[in-house]
């Protein structure tokens, strides 16, 4: 029973052990600023004809953010996101359009960052328009060629048939009647954005890894 008093009486005496922290080796959160381009290469593939909103799209970066010198977005980190918007082309003109929306940073260690981005200049298979918006081809250039080569197939059906320039000019105003009909049938190019296809995202808030 002494030896409990004589121990409770030390330790009053000794007083609350210091909480004091030098400020000194505090080190500040390392934060990538808003603006920081981030380069990433999708993982799956995403289709103007078969896409839905809301469907997701998944990618990784493909070179390491640094701040200070230290990497603190490691290269093959994985992003998530959705799509948000869709736009087949028309059969007549307009081209195929996606928007994206990259929502979610994960880095090798498991952690997940909410992140806020939108798309710095084009990717490898189409255009950006607005800030998360890639345009897909025209299909002028196919159009064209599908309307020049029935008008010339019916030019040869005509001419065989009639043996003169009158029967090779009506043969070649049908052809291209035909040709102009299975255009304005046909939709232009839809947007495929395949495995492999490689877009830039752009912070447009901070992060702190």
């Amino acid at each position: 029973m002494i030896g409990w008093l004589v121990l409770a009486a030390l330790l009053q005496q000794q007083g609350p052990k210091s909480l004091y922290v030098d400020p000194d080796k505090i080190q500040p959160p390392v934060v990538v600023p808003a603006g920081t381009v981030i380069p990433i290469v999708l993982t799956n593939s995403v289709s103007t004809k078969t896409a839905h909103d809301g469907d997701g799209v998944y990618g990784k970066t493909t070179f390491p953010v640094t701040v200070d010198n230290k990497i603190v977005i490691p290269e093959g980190s994985f992003v998530r996101g959705k799509i948000s918007e869709i736009h087949r082309p028309g059969k007549v003109k307009g081209k195929g359009e996606l928007t994206l929306n990259f929502q979610t940073l994960i880095l090798p260690s498991g952690i997940n960052i909410p992140i806020y981005t939108s798309l710095s200049g084009s990717s490898s298979t189409g255009e950006r328009k607005g800030e998360a918006t890639i345009e897909g081809d025209s299909s002028k250039g196919d159009d064209a060629k599908t309307v020049g080569q029935t008008t010339v197939e019916g030019a040869g059906v005509g001419g065989i048939a009639g043996r003169s320039a009158k029967g090779a000019g009506i043969g070649g105003a049908a052809g291209a009647a035909v040709g102009t009909a299975a255009v304005l049938l046909t939709r232009g190019k839809d947007l495929v954005l395949g495995p492999g296809t490689t877009l830039q995202i752009v912070l447009d808030r901070p992060v702190e890894p």
